[in-house]
């Protein structure tokens, strides 16, 4: 993982200002959780990191350089939307693969990744199936696993749980830091 940097960030659409000047810093390994009402601003943050938008002022820096003028695939992070974007038409194992794919790793290595991340996420029996045949909490673990397999430098995540038994978190680890974020 990388340290990330959030220096002057604003976002408007025309007149609107969804973002004001956000200044915030996630150490190297941190698990930070944003939390707001609706329209607060927090996925126009994370699609502002993720190189999804661009930010009307400021910068965004990711393991000491400056990503923001980058396009996302040189970014080195992977993003888990609320809505799961799964692959309809892939397995649960060649849509936890695709980005590995896309990447040309050798199959030996896609295997083991995929193969690892289903076990992490408890899907390791749903690995021929497809998105149809699953529930919304095993679609949203697909998601989470294809994250997880590409082994970013940043893991993104916009509502991760709207869809799953937080039970599920429990083995990874997870520990949180809560600290009020002015957006």
């Amino acid at each position: 993982m990388a340290e990330i940097e959030i220096k002057g960030v604003g976002k408007t659409f025309g007149a609107f200002t969804a973002l004001h000047s956000i200044d915030l810093t996630i150490k190297d390994q941190e698990f930070v959780v944003l939390l707001g009402a609706s329209g607060c601003g927090k996925t126009t943050l994370l699609r502002i990191i993720a190189g999804l938008d661009s930010p009307s002022k400021g910068e965004v820096w990711i393991g000491g350089r400056r990503v923001d003028k980058l396009p996302p695939r040189e970014r080195g992070i992977a993003m888990v939307f609320q809505n799961y974007a799964v692959f309809p038409h892939l397995t649960v194992f060649e849509n936890i693969a695709f980005g590995l794919r896309m990447q040309k790793l050798p199959q030996a290595e896609v295997t083991q990744r995929v193969t690892r991340t289903a076990e992490l996420m408890h899907i390791e029996a749903l690995l021929q199936r497809y998105s149809g045949q699953l529930s919304g909490g095993q679609r949203q673990r697909v998601a989470v696993a294809r994250a997880l397999a590409m082994e970013p430098d940043v893991i993104l995540m916009d509502e991760p749980l709207s869809n799953l038994d937080a039970l599920v978190w429990m083995p990874l680890g997870l520990q949180g830091h809560f600290e009020p974020l002015n957006m």
